[in-house]
């Protein structure tokens, strides 16, 4: 009786299981049913990628899939991006294009059914490192009678490292170093810029070291004119035109006591006794104890002789164009109309150009007392023209007192 009531109670309780069981799966299919759902946009992560090495060619590209799952509705419809893993193993990759599977984990009791794209095109760059000799810049203007001589840089070569594209970008390392109202030497650390030919800072660049140390000497200096030293004389019947230097004046240093007793720098001597044409010479500047040149590869001249054949001609002018000089306090002076005739030489090729507004012709009448008097006409003549000879060569003078 016993046994019989226990196989009751136990068949029904099984029964009641089953009949529970059986509830839950129909209320859960109707009521939380199983669906499909689609999360857009999931980033993909990059991972065991070593950045020693390799980069991304696009620093700011980034990678998304779409994925398809099934569930519970319960557990699907607040499913966001961030649930889901999604990652690409960089491991074993090279410098280029890489197409890469991605791998998703979804959440427990999510199905996945499909990722697109599955696989992604990854483009790498290699990460190289360089050496760039540094250059300084000088900006500004020193203090009047300084000027500042080429920086000296230590170290003269950083070492540039960054991805491929953007260390061959690179145009320059470069220093600006300011001296304006300067007149002591800039001496210190200073940061420089990596730029690209267009004067843009590369960027994801590092370098080594931060800093360098520069050096800008800045001098007394003073600009000199520079004379040519001229020897000899061309043969009868030819004449100096003119005489080229190239540079005309150079820039010199020095302390500013001996700069201030510095009027001109002096060429070697230039030797042209005999010559007949023109002739370029290049010679040595010589400077005075204690000057150098400001520029030290600034050390000789161009020196540019130019010699012409002499021609003559024939100038007329009248006495009226005669100056008086040296006439006494008291006294005047008239001088006989006549006409004077100046026999001119000069270089050949411009010997029609000279003419009477080139010469001056006086009188000096210095010590000469009230009366008559034959004096000389002295003429003077732009260069390279000479005078040759006055006709007449003196002149009728009647010197009067002044009445009171």
């Amino acid at each position: 009786m016993h046994r019989r009531l226990f196989d009751d109670d136990t068949a029904i309780k099984i029964l009641s299981i089953i009949l529970a069981v059986l509830m839950w799966l129909y209320v859960m299919n109707e009521q939380n049913p199983q669906v499909t759902y689609i999360i857009k946009d999931v980033p993909v992560k990059l991972v065991n990628l070593d950045e020693e090495k390799l980069v991304l060619k696009d620093e700011s590209a980034e990678f998304k899939v779409n994925v398809k799952v099934r569930g519970r509705r319960s557990l699907v419809s607040d499913l966001k991006s961030d649930d889901i893993s999604a990652e690409m193993n960089m491991k074993g990759r090279i410098e280029g294009e890489n197409l890469i599977r991605v791998d998703v984990v979804v959440p427990p009791n999510i199905e996945l059914i499909d990722v697109y794209p599955r696989e992604i095109l990854v483009t790498l760059e290699a990460v190289i490192e360089e050496e760039r000799p540094v250059t300084v810049e000088v900006t500004g203007t020193t203090a009047q009678g300084f000027a500042a001589r080429p920086a000296q840089v230590s170290p003269q070569y950083v070492t540039v490292k960054g991805p491929r594209s953007a260390v061959e970008a690179v145009n320059k390392v470069v220093v600006y170093i300011d001296v304006s109202g300067k007149d002591k030497p800039i001496i210190g650390n200073f940061p420089f810029k990596v730029l690209d030919k267009n004067g843009k800072e590369q960027k994801r660049i590092t370098f080594t070291p931060q800093t360098v140390e520069v050096t800008v000497p800045i001098v007394p200096v003073a600009n000199t004119q520079i004379i040519p030293n001229i020897k000899g004389n061309p043969p009868e019947g030819y004449i100096i035109r003119d005489v080229r230097i190239d540079p005309p004046s150079i820039i010199v240093t020095g302390s500013e006591e001996e700069l201030a007793n510095v009027q001109s720098i002096t060429t070697e001597p230039i030797n042209i006794q005999d010559r007949t044409s023109t002739t370029t010479f290049d010679v040595d500047l010589i400077f005075p104890n204690g000057i150098t040149s400001f520029d030290e590869d600034v050390r000789t001249a161009k020196v540019t002789v130019e010699i012409e054949k002499l021609s003559e001609t024939t100038l007329n002018l009248n006495s009226d164009n005669v100056t008086i000089e040296g006439i006494a306090s008291g006294l005047s002076a008239s001088v006989e109309q006549t006409q004077l005739i100046l026999t001119v030489s000069g270089p050949n090729s411009i010997i029609d150009k000279v003419n009477e507004n080139m010469v001056k012709l006086k009188i000096d009448l210095t010590g000469l007392t009230a009366g008559e008097h034959t004096v000389r006409v002295q003429g003077d003549i732009s260069r390279p023209y000479r005078i040759i000879k006055i006709e007449p060569s003196d002149i009728h003078v009647v010197i009067s007192e002044i009445s009171q």
